[in-house]
């Protein structure tokens, strides 16, 4: 099946009239139909989570409507069920006739192409153990032989998950994609339902809008050809190490803040691969792009409570991942500080200055070194100090009540004898440092004319990427029938977070570029200061 842009569209279209028809006279349930449809045209199994009496029976029904002749089987388990029920009951006649125990498969689960399974955690384990050969490998063991089994989509319903320790883990990571489905919590919407009496079981899809089985299996292998961009596959990276790290801090906690691990098989990963492959291709595309991630956390919890757990972890690797991985951002900003610390260090130079000034206490005392405990002395007083003059000496500089007093004077700068005995006065060293410019060489000049005008090129494709992107590629985005358009607004902050990034790599270009054009020789630039206290011992 080739397709161009127009055959893409057309294609689209019509899958998005059959989801319409589907969904046509339910209420809130359209994005549980979406996600029916879709595993069914993947070839997958959806299950439903939901107490009774929420159509989860009536849109496995309806789900039959998307294809042209196809046969469904529904049945309600129960712990009393039994294989004959499911899967057809032993035909007598081979039985007696050629002595094979194979089973009447018509209007049963194997001759299905839609089933829809309720309660299904009821089962006896004769039923799961070959609904897993079925869900899995398409295949039911008829007697002596393997029975292709034809089977779109199955269907699978419960108002409770699997209980712990019962075997069924293998079974339930059969179903691909988990959702949620609860009574109608808009009030216009349940007055509407409640009021509702058109018939929701006739179908009145038109057969040429409807999928033939043909189409069915051919389009599988055309799907198996979807690209998966390097950029999809880095951001299953990221989601994957994000869930070991939240693994890991589960592992860390006790207690009751402790929740449950999550566990995705390579087999699921491999499979979720498949579910976005079938919705570019659903959506008339050829490569899978962002907005089909956003079902990926569909296909990742266990329980409910971890629902919101996955949709705040695709969404956040959406958010900072996406695309982000195809640009050399990086590359440039270290480029970029490269350079600029390059220019620096060969247009400027440093001339130092130390000069020592004596350090004041609240701006009213000096401190002599090594005195002992009255070791402050006024400014005022120091200052005034011309011969042997008494000085009070204080302990402390909040408290002027406890003081001693000794005849002092002068000796120098810094220093003041005692009793006839010198001592050092606290003092600070300052470090001045004054830069300069120099002019650098013209071949100097040129080099970076260079690597500035390389940047700038870089810069320019990374936009020219962008544009491409925005044009090819975002044009998808608030078309996919299976999301809703608003969460495309996450990718499209983020293209524009990255678009003013770069434009600020351009601004910091031309500001390097200003810089060693415009340089002078010898001119300040900036000072800067540095002090620290000095102690000097006991003169």
């Amino acid at each position: 099946m080739e397709m161009n842009s127009e055959l893409d569209e057309k294609f689209r279209k019509r899958m998005q009239t059959i989801l319409e028809n589907l969904d046509k006279g339910l209420y809130e349930r359209t994005n549980i139909v979406n996600l029916s449809f879709l595993s069914a045209m993947s070839g997958e199994s959806i299950f439903m989570l939901g107490p009774p009496g929420v159509a989860k029976s009536l849109i496995a029904r309806r789900l039959k409507f998307a294809f042209k002749d196809a046969t469904s089987f529904e049945y309600l388990m129960h712990r009393f069920s039994t294989p004959d029920e499911v899967f057809g009951p032993i035909s007598i006649s081979k039985l007696k006739n050629d002595d094979k125990l194979e089973r009447m498969v018509d209007n049963y689960l194997p001759g299905a192409n839609i089933a829809f399974l309720d309660e299904i955690w009821k089962a006896g384990p004769s039923i799961q153990n070959t609904l897993l050969t079925i869900i899995n490998e398409k295949i039911f063991r008829n007697g002596g032989q393997e029975l292709p089994v034809d089977l779109f989509g199955l269907i699978a319903a419960s108002n409770e998950l699997p209980e712990q320790g019962q075997g069924l883990d293998a079974l339930w990571d059969r179903f691909l994609i988990r959702t949620l489905v609860m009574n109608i919590g808009d009030r216009k919407n349940f007055e509407e339902m409640i009021v509702n009496t058109s018939n929701l079981y006739a179908d009145d899809l038109l057969d040429k809008i409807k999928i033939t089985k043909e189409e069915y299996n051919q389009w599988q292998d055309i799907r198996d050809q979807i690209l998966v961009p390097q950029e999809i596959l880095d951001l299953i990276h990221h989601i994957r190490a994000k869930i070991e790290n939240y693994n890991q801090n589960q592992l860390e906690k006790e207690g009751s803040e402790k929740e449950k691990s999550f566990y995705v098989s390579d087999r699921r990963w491999k499979k979720i691969i498949k579910i976005l492959r079938t919705s570019a291709f659903l959506n008339g595309r050829k490569f899978v792009d962002l907005m089909d991630c956003f079902l990926i956390p569909y296909m990742l919890w266990d329980e409910p409570d971890q629902i919101q757990i996955v949709n705040t972890l695709v969404k956040e690797s959406i958010r900072h991942k996406g695309y982000t991985l195809l640009l050399n951002l990086d590359t440039i900003n270290k480029e970029i500080e490269k350079l600029s610390e390059e220019i620096t260090t060969e247009t400027s130079f440093v001339k130092l200055k130390k000069f020592k000034k004596l350090k004041e206490y609240k701006s009213k005392y000096y401190k002599v070194e090594n005195f002992g405990r009255y070791d402050f002395i006024k400014i005022e007083e120091y200052n005034n100090l011309k011969k042997n003059n008494r000085i009070y000496f204080y302990d402390t500089i909040n408290n002027d009540n406890s003081y001693d007093y000794y005849y002092c004077r002068k000796s120098g700068s810094f220093k003041i004898f005692i009793e006839d005995i010198e001592y050092e006065l606290e003092r600070i060293e300052f470090e001045e440092q004054e830069i300069f410019t120099k002019k650098p060489h013209e071949l100097l000049i040129k080099s970076w004319d260079k690597k500035i005008e390389s940047l700038k090129n870089l810069i320019k494709n990374n936009l020219e990427e962008i544009a491409h992107y925005k044009e090819v590629d975002l044009k998808f985005l608030k078309q996919n029938i299976f999301i809703e358009p608003k969460k495309s607004d996450v990718i499209f902050q983020r293209i524009e977070e990255l678009e003013t990034q770069i434009y600020q790599f351009d601004l910091k270009c031309n500001e390097q570029y200003d810089k060693y054009h415009s340089i002078k020789e010898n001119e300040k630039v900036v000072v800067q200061s540095k002090s620290k206290t000095r102690r000097s011992k006991r003169g």
